[in-house]
């Protein structure tokens, strides 16, 4: 186990991986491509990595925190579903997979989510600040109390989500009502 470490500008299609990190930050370092498996990250920060393609099977990512990471492609839908719990900052989030998780209560704060998947997510109390998430399925999903008022982009059908008091501004109405094929004036 590595614990209370900084990893800076690393290759980590080159290094091999530990199997537990504990409270650790990689910084700039390069996770392109890795099949992160059944590695365990627990209290750890990734700042401006890129994990673009990576794939997380059986992964544990245990209160991880992501700030202006390339995460483009990622697929998380297999990591350790009993520990998932993560905040997303400034992020590029293109085409990530979260399909069938547990995401309640998580932060995603300015990230550019398009083409994301959330399908069948918990993400009852989930925030979405100043989030563009223009194309991004949204579907079958507890978004219970989730707050997506300055939000961007989205189109979310209320009869296929649970929205009890979710909330939205007048301004991402349209998101809401697109379903129905009516024009807000």
């Amino acid at each position: 186990m590595k614990e209370n470490k900084t990893y800076k500008e690393l290759d980590f299609r080159v290094i091999e991986l530990e199997e537990e990190y504990y409270h650790c930050t990689f910084e700039h370092c390069d996770f392109t491509e890795i099949l992160f498996q059944k590695t365990n990250f627990e209290e750890c920060r990734f700042v401006a990595c890129n994990l673009s393609l990576c794939k997380s099977n059986g992964t544990s990512w245990n209160k991880v925190i992501f700030e202006q990471c390339k995460l483009t492609g990622a697929n998380f839908s297999h990591a350790n579903k009993f520990t998932f719990s993560a905040k997303f900052s400034e992020c590029l989030m293109q085409y990530v997979s979260f399909q069938g998780l547990n995401l309640q209560g998580f932060s995603f704060s300015k990230c550019q989510l398009t083409e994301a998947d959330f399908t069948t997510c918990n993400l009852k109390k989930a925030q979405f600040a100043d989030c563009n998430l223009d194309r991004t399925i949204i579907s079958h999903c507890n978004l219970e109390e989730a707050d997506f008022s300055t939000a961007f982009n989205f189109i979310i059908n209320p009869n296929d989500n649970r929205m009890k008091k979710a909330k939205f501004s007048l301004q991402n109405l349209p998101g809401l009502v697109a379903v129905f094929d009516v024009k807000i004036v």
